[in-house]
């Protein structure tokens, strides 16, 4: 991911944390699955109009954060290394 790129992302998933989300809450072992999968088309588009709408992407993106602060011990907050961690999740979907 370039520089760009991967501004962007960080952009929009703090975007996700300032919406809150109630989204993830909905999902079965949501923990396990992998970024590339959560910003797949099948699994953004919710209501299945062939289109990713704003909040489908920030509801997509909040989840990657609850499931990756659940994972780590973390709630609304993360500490430089869990963010790091985060991080490397981020780019791993690359």
């Amino acid at each position: 991911m370039n520089m760009k790129q991967t501004a962007a992302v960080l952009v929009l998933a703090a975007s996700a944390l300032a919406t809150g989300n109630t989204f993830a809450a909905g999902l079965t072992n949501a923990e396990h699955y992998p970024f590339a999968e959560v910003t797949s088309m099948k699994m953004m588009d919710k209501n299945k109009d062939g289109m990713i709408s704003r909040k489908e992407f920030i509801d997509m993106m909040g989840m990657a954060w609850d499931m990756n602060a659940k994972k780590m011990g973390a709630t609304t907050m993360m500490n430089p290394e869990q963010y790091r961690q985060f991080l490397d999740y981020l780019k791993a979907g690359a």
